[in-house]
């Protein structure tokens, strides 16, 4: 009989099976199967309990979170003035602590509820330079050992020396892109996949996130990615206007995604609010094609985005709230869709994450949740309690309290 840190004994293991033990040792998963003749330092009662892997937030944006606070307005085209007034109002030489302060209540609620990696975009601005690459890396050791953060850096031409400094540095996790907010949107996307592999470093990008049946950017996405021999290195977030395009170019792209080995993120609660608000009845629901990218064979996974900033006033850094807004949206309501929709906020974001050893077998590192609920179905309908929150066999959370 072995001695382990940690012991889980007869839980619902996500995708292996009912009535398992799990043994943690060493912040890694030791064994996984039925009477484990070991003792743990910790030992968790888990009969009738859902583990999943830690869930992976792969979009979100913490630099501008909270930051409609004292104003708020319907329309997006004043929503970027509220930014603006706010960034005006933070004194100078503040910039860094702001975003700081602003975005460690995010994570706090991340972490509460179960996620043990948020991806956030780190915007590059005139307003505060590179104050937010900065804040993210004070952020992630602060949080070591508790929540992993990984940053995906917007360039910009005007920071150039700085941004190739940090990727030089090894600073910068991903290279994010938002093609369609500039004059020259192929070009762009076309620098941005030479800078990627003048560095090595992988693509996170905003595409094609309107109404209109045009999917230009995407497709100009997926031929790079095939070019540049980027499969799996290439994420695609929002894609919204997918769903407006025939259903021949769509079926043509999604093939395409799926050839090129490209991800995708769909943002379903963020992009209702903000998509079709020029729609007249039917409007539309505003969500990429999820169903047939999945049949396809194309990695999608659910983040969050925007968290109560002028462009979306909703938000809790709460994926498994995330994943119950999404099974809605997509008319998911089986055990088995459901299980695929709690795939979609767990294993999918963490391929997109390139997070190694992540998982639920021997030898992952274990980043774990113990769900009030036997299925995944019950947990995401219930939106049930996270018991027992371990971040490399760590207990950091429990019961929705966050451990000191």
């Amino acid at each position: 009989m072995g001695i382990c840190d940690v012991l889980i004994r007869g839980a619902t293991v996500f995708g292996v099976g009912k009535g398992l033990d799990i043994a943690i040792s060493q912040g890694r998963i030791q064994a996984v199967g039925e009477g484990l003749p070991d003792t743990g330092a910790m030992e968790v009662e888990a009969a009738g309990k859902l583990v999943i892997p830690s869930f992976v937030e792969s979009h979100t944006h913490l630099d501008k979170a909270l930051t409609a606070v004292e104003e708020d307005t319907p329309n997006l085209e004043e929503a970027y003035g509220i930014f603006a007034r706010y960034l005006a109002r933070i004194p100078e030489g503040g910039m860094v602590e702001d975003i700081k302060a602003r975005s460690r209540r995010v994570l706090d609620w991340e972490l509460a509820s179960g996620t043990g990696t948020v991806k956030t975009h780190v915007l590059v601005c005139p307003e505060w330079g590179m104050a937010s690459l900065q804040a993210l890396e004070e952020l992630k050791e602060e949080y070591r050992g508790r929540l992993d953060l990984l940053g995906i850096v917007q360039y910009r031409e005007e920071y150039d020396a700085e941004f190739r400094a940090a990727a030089r540095a090894g600073r910068v996790d991903f290279l994010a892109g938002y093609p369609l907010f500039t004059p020259d949107p192929m070009g762009e996307i076309d620098r941005l996949f030479a800078l990627a592999d003048e560095y090595g470093l992988p693509l996170d990008l905003h595409i094609d996130e309107h109404d209109r049946p045009n999917i230009d950017c995407f497709l100009r996405v997926l031929q790079r990615a095939r070019e540049y021999h980027m499969a799996g290195r290439v994420t695609c977030g929002h894609v919204t206007a997918l769903s407006a395009v025939d259903d021949d170019l769509a079926r043509r792209a999604i093939g395409e995604c799926a050839e090129a080995g490209v991800h995708v993120i769909t943002l379903p609660s963020c992009n209702m609010y903000l998509m079709g608000r020029k729609d007249h009845q039917p409007i539309r629901r505003g969500v990429t094609r999820v169903d047939e990218l999945l049949r396809a064979g194309v990695n999608v996974a659910v983040a969050s985005d925007n968290v109560r900033d002028p462009y979306r006033p909703f938000g809790n850094g709460d994926l498994l709230e995330e994943a119950l807004f999404a099974a809605q949206v997509l008319q998911y309501g089986t055990g088995e869709q459901l299980e695929k929709v709690m795939e979609m906020v767990t294993f999918g974001p963490a391929r997109n994450a390139l997070l190694q050893d992540y998982g639920l077998s021997q030898g992952c590192r274990a980043d774990l949740v113990v769900l009030d609920a036997p299925t995944a179905k019950e947990a995401i309908i219930s939106h049930s309690r996270r018991l027992y929150v371990f971040k490399e066999g760590r207990l950091v959370a429990k019961d929705g309290q966050i451990l000191s």
